[in-house]
């Protein structure tokens, strides 16, 4: 598909989670836009290595650049002028016109290693000209920004045409070539000063950054011609030139929702570069590895694809960090090291779904259960101090300084939605973990039964008394031990939908209406409901004002996902597809024309038009996307 709206983004990734993105006109908005970000550079946090490679065609006197900066009060060269197309399927490639000539710019990230190759080829030359390509280097951790700095190395080192850089001794060496076509390099070592990342201007971060510029590969061009550029951290291969003139491209059909989702769900996973750390990254471009939204996503990327290995590597490597038996919250992007950090208390639960829903299609699921339990009693045990299971089968979380569901933002120390005592969500998962681990339980592990088995009893009808309200029709959002908090929140509708519940098919439809009169927009759900005076209806401005309107009205699409099986199981099949069928319609939109090209935001905005914001590319927006779509065109 050509792309015309240039403000657009781009995004690849590779099997161990480095990625490029940009613009589609290649000025760069945000910090974390690159050429190459390496996920693990061997220590400390991802790194932006390369933020572009500028090209410049010199001939008959004249000067033609195709590359862009945005310096705040201008914009410098201006290269997207001659730029005529662009798509993002298969690979992104641009298409140029310059003086009667055609360049074609097709990019690649391989797939197993951190280099980026950049296939040119020119058409069209009349006459002897010489075509120059600049690299924009950065070299810093990718949340931070770099300034001109006095003890970067410049001095490079060629063999056998590679040329090699290492900036600064603490980091990865940087090898660039040009194959394909004779070419020099000459040094430069030149910075490139004050460019705005307008982007992260309006988020209220600081977006002013210097590049370093540390020579040109200049060639001579007579004729048509190709040869491609290649960087990397990694080591560039010996392969031969035929090889590397032309890009690897995938083959595929994407004309449907479901085939372009397919196409965007593989970019999120991610294996650690020795192989022995397997998930899904949450969302790019500044989203890391992390256990809820790894088993969030999980069905909709592995299970709906039958992809039954992958979830099972997934699983197991995060059964590998249960720490006093919890499954922690999030894995930092440093796979190596494998710190930890626990903060939500669902994360566990869904974990449990996800085996759940992988046991219903591979008997290899049955090897999970004994770390299900453990779980499980590691909860009623204490583990997690935030957290008590009571004796009627609830899940009670303590007051304080913490936000454990997925509605998590902290400010200033305190949780800015606060869902303390008994959480809808959480005590809907927490019932439908136990009845599930019971099922297995009875002919596996009867010590599990006789302890759980008063708890069990009790869950239903508990999870019924403190939530369920008559008069409402619906379900609280939490209840603190004394009253209940019947906020409209989407959070409910995980009763309505796992496998185990208390709820019946009369409420199941009352609270339907209710969820599909506030919440439902085209996008996705609304976290609050408008008639709410808390509610928020657009996600913008600094960090404090999206803090505070991420959960109080943003809609986040992957809440389709449970609303579509609620949806299934109170009313059945045929009224699901009539009512999903608009919001994939509306997305499958946004996936071709908005946003990150191919992908599903994070977040929109509650109020229409529904402005897409937050994270471009997320994971499980995707997944839970594709999860529905497959349902809906059987």
């Amino acid at each position: 598909m050509e792309i015309t709206d240039f403000s657009r983004e781009w995004l690849e990734t590779n099997r161990i989670g480095s990625f490029a993105m940009g613009s589609v006109d290649r000025i760069p908005r945000r910090k974390y836009h690159s050429l190459l970000t390496v996920r693990e550079p061997g220590h400390g946090e991802p790194l932006n290595i390369l933020l572009g490679v500028g090209e410049h065609i010199e001939k008959d006197d004249r000067l033609f650049m195709l590359s862009s900066f945005d310096f705040g009060d201008r914009t410098e060269p201006k290269g997207f002028q001659h730029l005529r197309s662009f798509s993002f399927r298969p690979m992104p490639r641009w298409i140029y016109e310059v003086d009667g000539m055609t360049l074609e710019r097709t990019f690649e990230l391989d797939y197993e290693k951190d280099i980026i190759r950049i296939f040119y080829q020119i058409r069209g030359v009349r006459a002897p000209m010489t075509v120059a390509l600049r690299p924009f280097m950065l070299c810093r951790p990718w949340h931070k920004l770099t300034s001109e700095n006095p003890f970067l190395n410049g001095a490079s080192r060629e063999v056998n045409g590679i040329v090699s850089f290492r900036f600064y001794d603490s980091l990865p060496e940087v090898q660039m070539r040009v194959v394909g076509q004779k070419s020099e390099f000459a040094t430069r070592g030149q910075w490139v000063k004050s460019i705005f990342y307008r982007t992260e201007h309006e988020r209220g971060y600081p977006a002013l950054e210097d590049s370093y510029v540390p020579g040109e590969f200049r060639l001579r061009v007579e004729q048509d011609c190709s040869f491609v550029f290649e960087l990397g951290t990694d080591a560039l291969p010996a392969e031969s030139v035929e090889a590397r003139t032309a890009p690897r491209r995938s083959v595929g059909q994407w004309e449907t929702v479901v085939e372009k989702l397919e196409w965007a769900a593989e970019k999120y996973l991610v294996s650690s570069k020795a192989g022995d750390f397997h998930s899904i990254i949450a969302g790019f471009p500044w989203f890391g590895s992390w256990g809820r939204d790894a088993f969030i996503a999980l069905p909709g990327i592995c299970l709906e694809s039958d992809d039954l290995n992958r979830a099972d590597a997934i699983l197991r490597s995060y059964g590998d960090l249960i720490i006093e038996g919890l499954v922690k919250q999030g894995i930092v992007a440093d796979f190596p090291e494998k710190n930890l950090i626990m903060t939500g208390i669902d994360t566990p639960l869904l974990y449990i779904r996800a085996v759940q829903l992988l046991r219903e299609q591979a008997p290899f699921a049955t090897d999970f259960m004994p770390t299900v339990c453990r779980i499980l009693n590691a909860l009623r045990s204490g583990a997690d101090k935030r957290v008590r299971v009571t004796d009627d089968g609830g899940l009670f979380l303590q007051p304080g300084p913490w936000a454990v569901t997925w509605m998590d933002v902290l400010w200033n120390g305190q949780p800015v939605t606060p869902r303390t005592g008994f959480a809808v969500d959480i005590n809907a998962l927490f019932l439908n973990a136990v009845k599930f681990a019971m099922d297995w339980a009875r002919a596996h592990d009867p010590t599990f039964v006789r302890e759980w088995a008063s708890i069990a009893e009790k869950a239903e009808g508990s999870f019924l008394k403190r939530f369920w309200s008559d008069q409402f029709g619906f379900l609280a959002d939490s209840h603190d031990g004394q009253q209940a908090d019947f906020s409209v929140r989407p959070n409910q509708l995980w009763a309505l939908a796992l496998p185990y519940s208390a709820v019946s098919r009369e409420m199941g439809t009352r609270i339907l209406e209710k969820v599909e009169s506030d919440l439902v927009t085209p996008v996705g759900l609304r976290t609050l409901s408008p008639k709410d005076p808390r509610y928020v209806g657009r996600y913008a401005g600094g960090p404090h004002q999206r803090d505070h309107a991420y959960h109080q009205g943003t809609v986040w699409p992957w809440l389709i996902g449970i609303y579509a099986d609620a949806v299934l199981k109170v009313h059945g099949e045929s009224k699901m597809k009539k009512k999903i069928h608009p919001l994939i319609e509306r997305l499958g939109n946004h996936l071709d024309t908005e946003g990150c090209l191919g992908h599903v935001a994070e977040v929109f905005d509650g109020d229409e038009p529904h402005e897409s914001g937050g994270t471009p590319a997320q994971a499980w927006s995707v997944s839970e996307l594709l999860r529905v779509a497959r349902r809906v065109s059987k």
